[in-house]
């Protein structure tokens, strides 16, 4: 009788001991399924993000005060448009993926792609040294919180 008892509790504490070892691992691909999603999520954001500054810096370097040609700027501006399409969406994911800081970082850079994509509107529309200077003014501040942004999903990427 001794023995079976001995077995059963034998038994028991192998079987509690798998399911811990089987819950750690679980756990640990979780948390790095959700790193990995976050990761590619960000990179996606700042890959967008870096090309709406490129593409907007380039504009940037040949305004004059007399303006670049309208239809060149219209050109810049159906791409600028389609670049803030995306991302928008990419900062929806990270809206959804986290964590609120990063969140918080992406939707302001998002909102800021909406003024630049108003700045360069007005620009298309009058080409006039005013409205250069305020394109100007709005794609500094941007160019400042993308860095923002990269550095506060750095942070979170190496705080989990």
């Amino acid at each position: 009788m001794a023995g079976c008892l001995a077995s059963w509790l034998t038994s028991r504490g192998n079987a509690h001991a798998a399911r811990i070892q089987v819950d750690t691992v679980t756990s640990a691909q979780r948390r790095e399924a959700v790193r990995d999603t976050r990761r590619a999520a960000y990179l996606s954001f700042i890959e967008q993000a870096q090309a709406v500054s490129d593409e907007l810096s380039a504009v940037e370097i040949h305004l004059n005060p007399s303006g670049i040609p309208s239809e060149e700027l219209a050109l810049v501006l159906n791409a600028h448009l389609d670049r803030h399409r995306q991302l928008r969406q990419a900062a929806f994911v990270i809206d959804l993926e986290g964590p609120s800081k990063v969140a918080v970082a992406a939707t302001e850079l998002r909102v800021m792609a909406g003024r630049l994509s108003t700045a360069l509107t007005a620009l298309t529309e009058t080409a006039s040294k005013e409205n250069g200077d305020e394109f100007g003014e709005i794609l500094h501040a941007y160019v400042r919180l993308f860095g923002r942004f990269a550095g506060a999903a750095a942070a979170a990427l190496e705080r989990e």
